[in-house]
């Protein structure tokens, strides 16, 4: 299988499950008097330009015939037996247990001799994906790691990168070689608003700006300054001399350029980071290069407008568990074309988060006529009543845009760090008159919500891009 060692010797590897998923497993393998329990469960590959992540799907929890509890833990043949024969087709096994010590586990030789020697083979065997291997330390940090087949019976441990826990925040835990970020003097101001601990946690991640626009330039320039080390912007598009009232760090001088690599020299020229990762992608999200960018993040900030490319995150940021923070701005002009009713949206989609079309800030309709092409087409929108005119119209100013990036990379901060003081308790709406910020604090999916349904699947996204 092109997911055993060929396939994985150059990858980044990581590991991402919901934090209801970590809930349940936080309870059942610490259990009382130092008690360490076990588990198996499936899992689904989500794979990327660069980085290879094992998605769990389902806990396989033990009955009591299943296991022996003697201080550690020990799992019984007819359990891994019946594992294996239960395994839906396209998934992986995992084994997953607990350790009463905190951050990255080592593992013990007991460990090693179960998972390489016992579960490697007969897992590769069945279901022709490699063995996935969690720890869980007392504290809540993961540890991780990918048997891979290096010779016939002979697996490699390949230790992940991350594991990455995704609900009301984005949790990661790093392998200790990941290095620590150390903050550099142009961070002071920042340090002293929500300390080191939170900029580490924020920094490090992997985030993606997709649309490098009126939003999109200033979510970067923000994330620059604040010490981003690894960033990842995709759009395909370049600047018009039309561009430059509402794209930050355009000149005259780069029209006709990439709007990536405008934003890439902009970030390079204001980045406080001790080192800068930063990957321009000169292609839409809606073809497979970009769409493999964006699942090599841990987060995503939507800077787009048009309804096809948002649908695209919806679906991603349930079923590859990667959080999307996303924006919009509503604006309606009178006949004589001064302003009627100008308003603009922020939230975070994703596990524990409502998608945009329960949220209602994408319709379903609308995706199909994007994917059309009728969004662009003159005649079409001409035909239009007046409200879908104006709905469609897209109309813009920097200083919209500035509010809608400052709000998106909050709710960022918040997701990150962990802190809905900065972040907010919800979506928020924003009426430019009479000038009220609404947050809609109970916001969640509707019963049978089909994104909803879609998460930790890592399903297939291809139907979704423009081929």
């Amino acid at each position: 299988m092109a997911h055993q060692m060929t396939g994985l010797a150059n990858c980044q590897l990581s590991i991402a499950m919901t934090a209801q998923i970590d809930s349940v497993l936080g309870t059942h393998v610490h259990k009382p008097g130092l008690q360490e329990d076990l588990t198996f469960a499936y899992w689904r590959p989500s794979v990327g330009r660069s980085r290879f992540t094992a998605v769990i799907t389902e806990l396989i929890l033990p009955t009591d015939e299943d296991r022996a509890l003697h201080g550690n833990a020990s799992f019984s043949s007819s359990y891994l037996r019946r594992v294996l024969a239960a395994a839906p087709q396209g998934s992986g096994v995992a084994f997953i247990h607990g350790h009463f010590g905190p951050g990255w586990q080592a593992m013990s030789c007991d460990d090693i001799v179960a998972e390489r020697d016992r579960i490697a083979g007969p897992v590769a065997g069945k279901t022709g994906l490699p063995l996935v291997g969690l720890t869980r330390g007392v504290d809540g940090a993961w540890s991780g790691r990918i048997w891979v087949r290096q010779a016939p019976r002979t697996y490699e441990q390949r230790p992940a990168g991350t594991v990455r826990v995704v609900g009301s925040q984005l949790s990661i835990t790093y392998h200790p070689t990941v290095p620590a970020v150390i903050p550099t003097r142009s961070q002071e101001a920042t340090l002293s608003v929500w300390g080191a601990d939170a900029q580490e946690k924020l920094v490090r991640s992997r985030v993606g700006v997709v649309g490098l626009g009126s939003v999109g330039s200033l979510v970067a320039e923000a994330l620059s300054r604040v010490g981003m080390m690894n960033l990842t912007y995709i759009d395909f598009d370049k600047i018009k001399d039309r561009n430059r009232d509402r794209t930050s760090g355009a000149t005259v001088a780069d029209i006709g350029r990439l709007k990536v690599e405008v934003a890439a020299d902009a970030t390079a020229r204001s980045s406080t980071a001790q080192e800068l990762n930063l990957l321009p992608i000169p292609c839409s999200i809606l073809v497979p290069e970009g769409l493999a960018a964006a699942l090599d993040c841990d987060v995503l900030v939507c800077c787009v407008d048009k309804p096809w490319p948002r649908h695209l995150l919806n679906v991603l940021a349930y079923s590859h568990l990667i959080p999307v923070i996303d924006g919009g701005i509503f604006s309606a002009v009178k006949p004589d074309g001064t302003p009627l009713h100008v308003a603009w949206s922020i939230h975070t989609i994703g596990p524990h988060h409502a998608c945009l079309v329960c949220l209602n800030a994408l319709l379903r309709s609308d995706v199909g006529l994007d994917r059309e092409g009728l969004l662009d087409d003159p005649d079409y929108i001409e035909g239009l009543s007046e409200e879908e005119k104006a709905k469609y119209a897209r109309r813009n100013v920097f200083p919209f845009s500035m509010s809608v990036a400052a709000h998106e990379v909050l709710q960022l901060v918040g997701l990150l760090a962990g802190f809905p003081r900065i972040g907010g308790a919800g979506p928020q709406r924003y009426d430019c008159y009479p000038g009220t910020m609404k947050v809609d604090r109970n916001a969640k999916c509707d019963e049978g919500c089909e994104f909803a349904e879609l998460t930790a699947t890592a399903v297939d996204l291809t139907s979704n891009l423009d081929l």
